[in-house]
């Protein structure tokens, strides 16, 4: 739910008792109506630009327009390229000063709990044979979320008339996973790579910097860390003579994220069998039902210093939405990366997804008709 909405549904729940309390001017009325349909109208493009341009990639996925040898070069344009290149400049123009601080505490304890939790559970019930890649490969699936290819439109959607601000949020999130689990989890991979291979002569530390290596070598994370030490050399400003080259990847992101997410769909369907059903139930309740519980939970007992309850609803209202982004695709390249575990995790993907999205959208549904209502 927005934050205008929360707030004007509060107003009319406890007018009768405090009516003398509140006088409203007829343009706060009028300023009001017109943010709550801003955001309307803003969503409904959005959701439209989403879900058309995965739609148009599962078509020509499907249609044998682009081979998967086509779509494989398109996913490492989009993960190597032109996401990193939207981080940099992001990382570079974020503004720290708007930024509450318990709000991504939130999500990062959130996101610790879930991870971990799938990871115990994991190893408990997997089978020996494969239970590390797993553990590693699963947690991830359960806390990296889709924030930039569909999440980010959407969140544009309903808070950039009413708190801006949120936006920039997700730039922050984001190397939640990226930078401290992910490479949990790539290390579960590599123990499972080094039982695999059976010679057993590698000592720990030696896998402990291969994996340190491999996330150092990631993109995303090379220019997470990046930008953030161009925002303060750079005081917040990217260079003139770099700016439309940084402008130009980063605005390429959009679009063929969207596409190459509707071809990473096609044929995943079939590869559902029964050994999967239970995993998929599981990852499913812990991304629809723990996460954004956590995450709200969490920003209403860490958010004491925020004095203004619109505001605080507000936000933890948003950690609630965040909490069920659909899951990012690119655990499927991880999977294919480490060669483990990739019929599960490509056949999870599209059914895994399919809940978390239809949650995600009419929880966004119901923020603005109440916006609206009220």
């Amino acid at each position: 739910m927005t934050a205008g909405g929360r707030g004007r549904v509060n107003i009319m729940m406890e007018a009768p008792e405090r009516s003398r309390s509140f006088n409203f001017s007829s343009e706060e009325l009028d300023s009001s109506a017109l943010s709550s349909s801003m955001s309307i109208d803003r969503l409904f493009p959005a959701l439209l630009e989403c879900f058309g341009i995965i739609l148009c990639g599962y078509i020509a996925g499907r249609a044998n327009i682009i081979t998967s040898t086509q779509a494989k070069g398109l996913g490492s344009f989009v993960s190597k390229f032109a996401l990193p290149a939207l981080l940099f400049k992001n990382m570079v123009l974020l503004d720290f000063g708007n930024v509450i601080w318990p709000f991504l505490w939130s999500i990062l304890i959130a996101k610790v709990c879930v991870f971990f939790l799938v990871c115990i559970l994991t190893l408990i019930v997997a089978s020996p044979v494969s239970r590390y890649s797993k553990a590693g490969l699963f947690s991830i699936f359960a806390t990296q979320s889709n924030d930039f290819a569909l999440g980010y439109p959407i969140v544009e959607a309903l808070y950039q008339s009413t708190y801006p601000e949120y936006l920039q949020y997700i730039y922050l999130v984001a190397p939640v996973s990226l930078m401290f689990l992910n490479p949990i989890g790539f290390a579960l991979c590599e123990i499972q790579k080094w039982k695999d291979q059976g010679n057993h002569q590698q000592s720990k530390v030696v896998i402990v910097g291969v994996v340190v290596l491999q996330v150092i070598k990631n993109p995303i994370v090379f220019m997470v860390v990046i930008g953030i030490i161009a925002h303060f050399v750079l005081h917040q400003t990217v260079p003139v003579f770099m700016a439309q080259f940084v402008d130009g990847l980063a605005n390429s992101f959009g679009g063929a994220a969207l596409f190459y997410l509707g071809l990473s769909m096609v044929g995943q369907l079939g590869k559902l069998t029964k050994s999967t059903v239970v995993t998929l139930i599981l990852l499913t309740t812990a991304k629809l039902l723990l996460m954004p519980l956590i995450c709200k939970d969490m920003v209403d007992l860490l958010d004491k210093r925020n004095t203004s309850d619109l505001n605080h609803s507000s936000l933890s209202d948003y950690a609630f939405l965040y909490g069920v982004f659909p899951t990012a695709p690119s655990v499927a390249i991880y999977a294919v990366y480490y060669n483990a575990e990739l019929e599960v995790v490509s056949s999870l993907q599209l059914p895994a997804n399919i809940p978390s999205t239809l949650y995600f959208l009419s929880l966004t549904h119901c923020a603005c008709f109440l916006c609206s209502d009220s």
